[in-house]
């Protein structure tokens, strides 16, 4: 959970660096509307998986929860609301980010 939060925050922050490149070596559908949506989406069905059965079943605590429902609430919002303006873009991702990371590892405890 902890490294997808993370590899979707690196793939919607290098896209833009990758533009002129990816055509070139046959990744261009990486650059679509579509992929973002997909790892986006991804990234959400991951961290449900994990957080919920230990919420369910072991501690109860809808701490983890709010914070992956937040991180998760940021990067989505952040792809709405920020296409143009990186550098909004690369802070709120990195936020989601973190806030994700913190309900894995809250998660864990």
């Amino acid at each position: 959970g902890v490294a997808a939060s993370w590899a979707c925050a690196a793939q919607c922050l290098a896209l833009p660096m990758l533009v002129g490149v990816l055509p070139l070596v046959g990744l261009s559908f990486l650059l679509s509307e579509s992929t973002e949506r997909i790892f986006i989406g991804i990234s959400a069905l991951i961290a449900a998986a994990s957080l919920l059965p230990a919420y369910f079943r072991q501690h109860g605590k809808l701490r983890s929860i709010f914070f992956a429902a937040a991180g998760i609430g940021l990067i989505v919002s952040t792809h709405l609301l920020f296409e143009d303006n990186l550098t909004a873009k690369f802070t709120f991702l990195i936020a989601g980010a973190a806030l994700l990371t913190t309900a894995h590892l809250l998660n864990r405890r």
